[in-house]
């Protein structure tokens, strides 16, 4: 479907690359405004250019009120309007695995929608419009009703399905250990999997390349763990659907060790940044204390500045973070210190 993108001119690489993994051929991109039109959020000259634009989704890269969702809905009555939030939801779904992730991403969206609706019973009296934001008084009366038996339904449902998986992952005999990649999107966390387990899963430039866990056990002498693949860190994920992310990382909590996979070809303030970030993310996980290597990846993008690089890594990561193990700069590209990480992840492990 073609797309017009909003969003801020220091993001517009993240939006438009999750705008393309969620299926949509982006035709043009705008800055989002630098303050918001009040009914619109969009300036109303946009809003009426869009009307004749041959597109079929608007995407705004920003979190929207129910008044701009209403409004944007009702002028541009046969295009769809997306937030940061319901894209990122339209990612989550096009790859849910498991089926608490599928609940996560239902009660995530309907908790969103939720309000929308509530503005729309409040303030309108009836409207002609499809669909369920312009459904009318009573039509909406109705549906906030379904939405709150939906919502109750799926958390009850939610709360017994995170009980019986804790008490799982609890009482399980694992015979071999669990290590676990991590890390943001686009480091090369898939890359990394594949060069040490032999295996081919799909890795390019997009993000969510990996979106549930993916599981293979290897070997060494007579030594043997698995190594599970996780889903990529996003940076300012809406607090709307932090579950519905977080939910794709358990994995994590159950792992006996980490690696924390960095891009060290980024640029210094991106690089501490996303180091930073990756630990905050960790802590709100209630990760402590379980051992990490950084494998600093993509080493081979820089020309004799690995160590540098690979020392501002490893000094934020101690002052944020114990127990840091090692730090190992590797390149999933072309092989580089990959049997000396599989070296370092056998020795503790076992």
């Amino acid at each position: 479907m073609k797309a017009v993108l909003f969003a801020p001119d220091e993001l517009v690489e993240e939006a438009l690359t999750l705008t393309e993994t969620a299926g949509y051929s982006v035709i043009l991109t705008y800055p989002l405004p630098s303050k918001p039109n009040r009914l619109f959020y969009i300036s109303q000259e946009k809003v009426k250019l869009l009307k004749e634009k041959d597109i079929e989704t608007i995407v705004i890269f920003d979190l929207l009120s129910p008044r701009h969702f209403i409004n944007l809905n009702r002028s541009l009555e046969n295009k769809k309007i997306l937030d940061k939030l319901f894209l990122l939801l339209e990612i989550f779904a096009l790859h849910a695995g498991s089926k608490e992730a599928k609940l996560q991403i239902e009660l995530a969206r309907l908790k969103y929608e939720l309000p929308i609706l509530k503005d729309v019973y409040s303030k309108t009296k009836k409207s002609e419009q499809q669909g369920p934001l312009g459904a009318g008084t009573y039509g909406v009366e109705s549906i906030l009703r379904l939405y709150n038996r939906k919502i109750s339904k799926i958390t009850r449902e939610l709360e017994s399905l995170k009980k019986f998986r804790e008490d799982q992952m609890k009482s399980r005999e694992r015979d071999i250990p669990y290590v676990a990649i991590t890390g943001y999107t686009n480091a090369g966390k898939t890359s990394i999997f594949n060069v040490m387990t032999g295996l081919n899963q799909a890795t390019d430039q997009s993000m969510f390349t990996t979106t549930a866990p993916k599981r293979y056990a290897i070997k060494r002498n007579s030594k043997k763990l698995m190594l599970v693949d996780t889903v990529g860190f996003i940076r300012s994920i809406p607090p709307q659907i932090i579950d519905t992310f977080f939910v794709t990382l358990s994995e994590i909590k159950y792992a006996d060790l980490l690696l924390l996979v960095v891009d060290i070809s980024l640029d210094d303030s991106i690089l501490i940044e996303i180091t930073r970030s990756s630990f905050e993310i960790l802590r709100e996980l209630g990760i402590t204390g379980k051992p990490i290597i950084i494998v600093g990846n993509k080493a081979d993008l820089l020309n004799g500045n690995v160590a540098n690089k690979l020392e501002t890594v490893r000094l934020l990561s101690e002052g944020l973070y114990a127990p840091i193990m090692d730090c190992v700069p590797v390149s999933a590209k072309n092989g580089l210190n990959i049997e000396l990480l599989r070296d370092k992840i056998f020795s503790l492990v076992n």
